[in-house]
Parts: structure tokens; sequence; C-alpha cells
């Protein structure tokens, strides 16, 4: 019955491969999200700047009132991305451009700490991270969000379902499908131990679910799970 559901969920919202003919784009694309760790709040007006490895001069961007950013038509190759707010400079290295494929880069600054931070995009990142949500202060409700991956290519996926149960109540399972830029989010969750999973179809054919187990949230918390997805079998 649950893989039933499922596949209407994935072929009502065409979340299988992209099967559109054309001329493949020569250039790539970055698009990131900069916020703030405690809050989750965006970060507007940060300096943003990316530089290819054969390029001495940055492009330079600020985030927009929503923490957004973007570059497009970008040369295809490794890039490192450099943000500025505050006082505090992030560095995201080893970021990788392909023809045709947009890689999404979030920037995470610590406000009122500003010490540098580092991150390598390359490298795997399962960690589960918590925030306060200024919105949720006095709340007795969570937020479970997350960004569902490819294991291989670090590429963001859109158009995974992403199912999440409470304790073994299967009563209280709810379902959601990862945005454009592989997000995921559900709101007003009571506290308690939950598990997350994510289910793709490639082209109507093979079927790939990854789930995490065990994941404690608390009252007025944001609970931060990655999802992680072996595309290639």
């Amino acid at each position: 019955m649950r893989i039933a559901v499922l596949l209407a969920v994935l072929a009502a919202c065409g979340s299988t491969a992209n099967t559109a003919t054309g001329p493949r784009s020569t250039t790539g694309t970055i698009v990131g999200l900069a916020r703030d760790h405690d809050s989750g709040d965006p970060v507007a007006k940060a300096e943003i700047r990316v530089r290819s490895q054969g390029r001495f001069e940055p492009l330079v961007t600020t985030t927009s009132d929503h923490g957004l950013f973007d570059y497009q038509k970008l040369a295809p190759g490794r890039y490192t991305l450099s943000a500025l707010f505050a006082g505090q400079p992030v560095e995201i290295s080893n970021i990788d451009v392909r023809a045709g494929e947009t890689t999404n880069v979030d920037v995470t600054f610590t406000l009122g700490r500003p010490d540098p931070i580092q991150f390598d995009h390359a490298k795997k990142g399962g960690e589960i991270d918590r925030y306060r949500p200024t919105n949720l202060a006095t709340s007795p409700v969570a937020l479970i969000e997350g960004t569902v991956n490819d294991t291989q290519t670090r590429q963001r996926v859109p158009g995974a379902v992403v199912t999440v149960v409470h304790g073994d109540d299967v009563s209280t399972t709810q379902q959601t499908v990862s945005d454009d830029h592989g997000r995921y989010r559900f709101e007003a969750m009571r506290p308690g131990t939950y598990s997350i999973s994510a289910y793709y179809s490639i082209s109507g054919r093979a079927q790939i679910e990854v789930r995490r187990s065990g994941i404690e949230v608390d009252k007025a918390e944001a609970v931060v799970v990655p999802l992680w997805i072996e595309m290639q079998r």
C-alpha cells in the first residue's frame, strides 16, 4: 500500500528522470541560500564571491532580502565560494560545476561569533544539525527540514518523496516532495522520536530509498536532517 501511494505521488509530481530533449547547455549554475545558524533566518546583503581555479578575478554578488544568490553561465570546472557578512568570512572549496546542471551551495553564518568558517563541498555531510527559529521561541511544536542529495555527484535531488513517521505510529505518517533545490520541510511537528526516509524513482523503473531513524526532536526546535541517495546502482 505504501509503495502504491509513493508511486502515485511521484507520478503526480513528475519526479522521474528528465526525458526532455534539445541542445544541452555548455555552462552550469551555482545557486544558494545564506542563513544564520542559530536562528535559521536568511542573511541579506552578504557578499558572495566565486572563483574558478583558472580565474584570478572573482565574480561578485550579494544575497537578496531572502538570503538567496545565484551565478549563471559558469564554465564547467571546480570553484571556490567566499562569503562575508558582519566581519565573518566563510569559504567553501571544491565546488564542482557541470554543464547543464545546477549546483546548490548554501552558506551558514554564526552571527555574533565571527570566527572564520571553512567547508569542503566535496565531502558528504551527514550530520544532523539543530537551531532555534525565532518564530518558534515559545511554541510547543517543532520543525523538521533538510535536503535530499546524490551520494556520487553531491547534486541535490528534486522530486524525491520524503516521508516522516512519529515513533512507530504509522497514523502520523506525513509526506512531501523535495523542491527544485532538493529541499524538504515539515512544520508543526510534535516533539518526539522520528524516522525519515526519501524515495526516488528513475524513469519509472529503479526505486531507491534511504532511511534515517531515531531522530530526537524537541519543542521550539528545528532539526536539519540531510538525506543521501545512491542514484547510481
